[in-house]
C-alpha cells in the first residue's frame, strides 16, 4: 500500500518538474501567427514504451500530452485539419543489476 503512495507522489513531482522546465520546439509547418483553438481532451491512455539495452539497462519512455490545438484555417497536404500538440516525455531508466559492463 505504501509503495503505491510513493509512486503517485513521484509521478506528481515529475509532472510538476516537467511543467516548470518546459522546452518548446516547433516542428510544424503551421504558421506561428496562425489562429489556434485549444481542443479539450476527453480521454487519455499514456502507455510506457519499454526498451532493454545491450548492457541490461531498462529504458521506459511515456509521452504526456499537455494540450492539443487546431490551427484555424490550416490544413495538411492531404486536406486534413492541422493540429499542434504541446507534449513532453517522461523517462524511467533502470540500470542492470550487478557490476557495470564496459
Amino acid at each position: 500500500m505504501r509503495l503505491g503512495f510513493y509512486r503517485k507522489e513521484r509521478r506528481r513531482a515529475l509532472r510538476a518538474s516537467v511543467e516548470r522546465h518546459q522546452l518548446e520546439i516547433t516542428v510544424s509547418d503551421v504558421k506561428a501567427d496562425a489562429s489556434q483553438s485549444e481542443i479539450e481532451m476527453l480521454e487519455a491512455k499514456e502507455m510506457w514504451s519499454e526498451y532493454r539495452l545491450a548492457d541490461g539497462t531498462r529504458l521506459r519512455i511515456r509521452p504526456v500530452i499537455i494540450a492539443v490545438f487546431r490551427a484555424n484555417g490550416e490544413v495538411t497536404a492531404d486536406g486534413e485539419p492541422a493540429y499542434n500538440i504541446k507534449s513532453t516525455l517522461i523517462t524511467d531508466v533502470r540500470a542492470a543489476a550487478g557490476p557495470a559492463q564496459s
